[in-house]
Order: structure tokens, then sequence, then C-alpha cells
């Protein structure tokens, strides 16, 4: 009698269960059908489908927001791709593996984003988003619904869900999916033809607060946003903890190669440092006959950080007064009476910047200075003293002010890694801020620089 009677209870109990894990499965697999290690294959495996493994014609892919790379705790959402032309209706299953065990090692958490898709447990119970899964049975596997099945469409479909890491660093983890695409209808055990694909992600380094870091474009000649720099001129690198402190060269040759604990190379070559601080490092480019796109890389205590510049035989731009709009240059007066004979000078630019500035007149004799006006007549190594010998551009820069050509006397390096460019002028300019403009290999200063004339 307790024996009969225990016989139909556990038959009432099956008539419970059975249609709660039906429902809850709506047409998708069950657990270990995702053909990673320890599974029961993909779902051709099982009974639930005949058809083709990997030769049907489409695929099937896996995406993830972080790339191939996990941050322990950071969420990522994840896409699964399917396509079959010959197909009308898809499915899959996904799972996440630790690599220190492929068949049972579960590997962070996944969450539903849609009604497309359910996660399951290792025992064939859903989980809910933010749940665990029995500790018996952690591992988890997210797979596609019946709405999700329906609302799959002819040729491909994508699903997605959100993949939650582990914690802490876990070392590298494996996704594995089993993508399926079958004939139009409801749902049908033949003609399917499922792909699988796994991909593994690594753990992203961690982060150091105190790690350099540049900016795309970070690399520039001084006072420029251009990323064309030439050997032998001065660039500023711009980003964050480039340097410790601030440090300024001590004005003695040759020019360091590190200062304030800080180095930067160009294409391999040792630079030469003038200024160092956290956001900004104004180097000398070192001496290279490269030309092109080239590795910019700043090494200080807390790290290295690479970036990009172009190498050219000219990168020209202007030195800027403080305000940064106009010229830094000197009228020259040529009486005679300067120290070594050569005459005086006041400093180009608008009263409103102080005492012994003044704009130029028509007719004037300006020198303005300049970095990157490309290569002089006689070599100027990088990183030495200057010295006067063959100064000279070997072919000078165009140059207009206010959209009037000006006649260029002289072009060329005049101290280390600078140069000056002298011309008169011209009559026919306009008053006011008239706009200079500098064109050295083809290519030009600044934007919007100007000089006050009256």
């Amino acid at each position: 009698m307790k024996q009969r009677q225990f016989f139909f209870l556990k038959l009432g109990l099956i008539a419970v269960v059975v249609p709660i894990l039906i429902q809850a499965y709506e047409f998708g697999p069950d657990p270990r059908r995702a053909g990673a290690p320890g599974d029961a294959g993909t779902c051709l495996g099982s009974g639930c489908h005949t058809g083709t493994l990997n030769a049907g014609g489409g695929s099937v892919k896996i995406t993830a927001s972080g790339g191939t790379t996990y941050t322990p705790g950071v969420k990522q959402r994840i896409q699964v791709q399917i396509t079959d032309a010959a197909r009308q209706k898809f499915g899959f299953e996904f799972t996440a593996r630790l690599a220190s065990n492929l068949s049972n090692g579960q590997a962070g958490d996944f969450s539903t984003v849609d009604a497309f898709t359910q996660t399951l447990c290792d025992d064939g119970t859903t989980k809910n988003n933010g749940a665990a899964c029995p500790a018996r049975f952690p591992v988890q596997f997210i797979e596609h619904t019946q709405a999700g099945y329906t609302a799959s469409t002819s040729g491909g479909y994508t699903y997605q869900f959100d993949w939650t890491p582990p914690a802490t660093d876990v070392g590298n983890v494996t996704f594995y999916v089993a993508g399926l695409g079958g004939p139009a209808g409801a749902p049908s055990s033949n003609n399917a033809n499922v792909y699988t694909t796994n991909v593994t992600l690594t753990p992203a380094a961690a982060a150091n607060p105190k790690a350099p870091q540049i900016p795309t474009g970070g690399v520039v000649p001084v006072y420029s946003a251009s990323t064309t720099i030439q050997p032998g001129s001065w660039f500023s690198i711009y980003g964050t903890n480039l340097a410790a402190d601030v440090s300024v060269w001590d004005g003695k040759f040759p020019i360091p190669t590190s200062l304030g604990g800080t180095s930067v190379k160009v294409n391999g070559k040792d630079a030469y440092l003038w200024f160092s601080s956290g956001g900004q490092i104004n180097a000398q480019a070192p001496d290279d006959t490269a030309t092109g796109s080239v590795p910019v890389t700043v090494t200080t205590a807390n790290g290295t950080v690479s970036s990009t510049a172009t190498l050219a035989t000219a990168g020209p731009s202007m030195l800027l007064l403080a305000d940064g709009k106009h010229a830094t240059g000197i009228i020259l007066t040529l009486d005679g009476k300067g120290s070594q004979g050569q005459g005086t000078y006041d400093l180009l630019g608008p009263t409103s910047l102080g005492t012994g500035f003044r704009p130029a007149k028509k007719g004037d004799l300006v020198a303005l200075y300049a970095v990157g006006l490309g290569p002089t007549v006689g070599p100027v190594p990088a990183g030495q003293a200057f010295t006067s010998t063959g100064g000279a551009v070997v072919t000078k820069p165009t140059v207009t002010l206010g959209g009037v050509p000006v006649t260029v006397d002289f072009a060329g390096m005049v101290g280390v890694g600078y140069y000056q460019i002298n011309f008169a002028v011209p009559q026919n300019v306009g008053t006011g801020e008239q706009t200079l403009v500098v064109t050295a290999s083809g290519l030009t200063t600044q934007a919007n620089i100007t000089i006050p004339i009256q």
C-alpha cells in the first residue's frame, strides 16, 4: 500500500515538474550542448536535431564589447551572430569556462537583456538575472527562447546578452558557442545546420593610475596642432603623468636625453629634452633620415607609453606670444646702436601685451621665429651647441601677410633647433591684425596667426 501510494505520488511530481521545465526551455536545447569540453557535443548529438556540423556554408561569430580582454567584475555585452543563407530560423547555446578547468570551471555570470534568451544551470533549472546556480551545478548556459527563435530572420540572426567576468583575475576565459540554423516554420528536429566556434579572453592589465598617457594627436611641433615633426627641430608631447615633477634643461651641452626621470625616443632614437612636466614635454627630435609615421615613446618610472608622429623634411610652426595668437618676433632698426653694432629692436606685438611691444609699420624690417622650416645648407647636429656655419635653409619658405606675398630676405636656423625669418613689411599690406601664413615643403604653419600692422 505504501509502495503503491509512493508510486502514484512520484508520477504526480513528474507530471508537475516536466511541464514547468519544458516551458522554461521554450524550445531551447538542454544544458551541455555548446560544444565545450565536457559537454555532450551539440544538438546534433543529442537526438534534438539532425543535420550537418560546420559544413552548411554558414558560420557563428562571438563579439564581446571588451574585445579579447576582460576586466574583473566589469560587465560586457556579448553578441552571437549566426549566418546561413540557406536557413530561415536560428538558435544557439553559449557557455564561458575557466582555462584552468574547461570542462567544469564556470567563468562569470550571464544575464539576459531581452525575452529572446534565457540562462540555464547545469542541472537544467532556469537562472534569473542576479541569482546563482546551485553549488553542485555551477556551470551556466545561455541560449535562445521560443520568442528568440520566432524573431530570428531568414539568412541570419544576432542574439545579445550580458556577461560579468569573475570579480578577480582568474586567468584566461574561453567562450564556446553552438549556433543552429533551421527551416522556416515551427521548430523542427530535421534539416539543421550547426556551427561551433570559441574565443579566448585574457585578463586586462591592471590600470596604473600613475602610468604615462598620450592622447591621439598629442605629439606636435611646438605651438602647433600638426602631427608632422622635423628631425633636429623642437616638438611637444601632451598627456598625463609624463614626468614626476617639473624639470628644465640647465643650458649645458650636450642637451640631456633624460630629464626628471623621463626619457623620449623618436623612431627608436633618443630625443633631447628641454622641459618635462606631468602634462607636457618639450624636446628636440633626433637626427633621422626616415620619413613617414614613426613611434614616439615616453618612459617614466611608472611605465612607458607609445604614440606616433610623422617625420618629414619640414614641420613648420611659428613660435607664439603668451596670448597664443601673435607670432613671436622683433622689429629691427639698423642704426648700428646695438650692443654688437647690429642695431636696436622693438618687440613685435600689440601694445596691450606690455612695455616694449609695438605694431610693425609698412616697410619695417621684422624677424619672426619658428621651428621646422626644413634642411639647412650646412649640418646642424641635434642635441649639440649651435654654430652659425651654414644655418640658412636650402629652400626659403613662402610667406604671405594679409594675403600679400612677402619677399623673404633670410630664413635659417639661428639657435638650437629654431629658425628665423627676415623680411620687410610690404607697402601694400593692410593695417590692423594681418594673418601670417608661412609654407615650407608644402606644409603651412598654424591657422589664424597674426601680426599687428599700423
